[in-house]
């Protein structure tokens, strides 16, 4: 994975060196077990300090997505948050029937509760778990733009799992998914939706010329945040970006000068029929079909 740091932007270089680390974990271009620069190595390469460098690394090991072994260096943990190891269908089929078995149930018990499981009330609403306002927003549009069901969204904060129902779809980001498994109940799942890579969408755009004005807007601090970095580390000046928050209240004043406008999923709803809109979405083509299919 290529990492960018620019030194003129907002966001401080340890912010950089975590998100972009986070997001090569999330997007899987950062595999487990790979290992990462070493500290020296990359203040070296940014002419940073070292001691920010292994502050990053150090906020990541905290999380659980790095592990250090001595002697070798800073790995990417075996089973990033969100990753589960492999099994083939006949084999969690075979787990399920010996537990049910230790349980006391036959097989004609455990045929009849499958049927009666297959046939119950569709799924028939998605209910997206986010504290964030303005991350939840981009979420539901593009869930809802990718799947003819109903979506909604609710924080972490004010999710009750007592509340979950046969007909609901919970879902969520990868990260939610140590506190959403806490406190759900026996039989609720949760599908964890991964993140597209940003370097390789950002690379799939066509290039803005150097004196083009570029807008970037999103309600998503964030957004904004990777946007402006990816930008400047292309070669983009500064001084031709337009930063723009959805949430002020005068946020399309001088968007009319803005040869190309980039935003997310949820703020192009706002540019209908603007060509000049670029939108780049979140969530990974993969975890969309694992969504559908989780619906069938």
């Amino acid at each position: 994975m290529k990492l960018w740091i620019s030194k003129n932007s907002e966001v401080t270089v340890h912010e950089q060196l975590v998100t972009q680390i986070k997001l090569g974990i999330a997007s899987r271009d950062l595999s487990p077990s790979e290992k990462l620069p070493s500290t020296r190595e990359l203040a070296r390469r940014f002419n940073i300090h070292q001691n920010t460098v292994s502050a990053a690394y150090r906020e990541l090991a905290g999380e659980g997505l790095v592990t250090f072994r001595k002697g070798s260096g800073v790995f990417v943990s075996d089973i990033a948050p969100g990753a589960e190891p492999e099994m083939s269908l006949d084999s969690l089929l075979s787990q399920f029937v010996l537990r049910a078995a230790n349980g006391g149930h036959t097989r004609s018990d455990v045929s009849a509760a499958m049927q009666r499981w297959l046939h119950a009330g569709q799924v028939r609403e998605l209910l997206v778990v986010e504290s964030d306002r303005g991350l939840r927003s981009i979420l539901v549009e593009e869930i809802r733009s990718a799947i003819d069901s109903s979506v909604l969204g609710i924080a972490f904060e004010n999710f009750e799992a007592t509340a979950a129902r046969d007909d609901i779809q919970i879902v969520a980001l990868f990260d939610e998914k140590e506190k959403l498994n806490a406190i759900l109940p026996p039989g609720v799942s949760c599908v964890y939706v991964n993140v597209n890579s940003v370097p390789l969408t950002m690379s799939r755009a066509e290039r803005p010329s150097q004196t083009d004005l570029v807008a970037v807007v999103s309600d998503w601090k964030q957004f904004t945040a990777f946007a402006k970095l990816y930008l400047t580390a292309a070669n983009i000046d500064p001084d031709v970006l337009i930063i723009r928050s959805t949430g002020d209240e005068n946020w399309r004043d001088g968007l009319d000068a803005a040869s190309v406008i980039i935003c997310d999923s949820f703020t192009s709803t706002h540019f209908t029929g603007d060509g000049r809109v670029r939108t780049f979405r979140l969530i990974a083509d993969s975890s969309l079909v694992d969504l559908k299919n989780a619906l069938q």
